[in-house]
């Protein structure tokens, strides 16, 4: 549908077609489901450890995913430990 799409040039043409607007609204429930979940998993991480509180949802994100990287990971811990000194990660 995409490519159908990319290929019609008028505006209008385009975003009228049959079934476009079904096809959207499901995109949407499913997308918002997918932000539940990852809420509800954030907010797990968050309960093991408090001071994630403290820090952005997409941040936290990075964090989770990059947590074999201690280079990656030092840039968020003003956050959660702002009177203490990291530059020894970064070294």
């Amino acid at each position: 549908m995409m490519e159908e799409m990319k290929l019609t040039p008028n505006v209008l043409e385009a975003t009228s077609r049959d079934g476009l607007s079904q096809n959207l609204e499901v995109l949407q429930k499913e997308l918002t489901l997918c932000e539940k979940a990852l809420a509800q998993y954030l907010e797990t991480k968050r309960l093991a450890f408090p001071r994630f509180y403290f820090v952005s949802s997409a941040d936290l994100l990075d964090i989770l995913s990059n947590g074999n990287q201690p280079k990656t990971v030092a840039r968020y811990m003003h956050a959660s430990y702002s009177d203490l000194n990291f530059t020894f990660l970064l070294i």
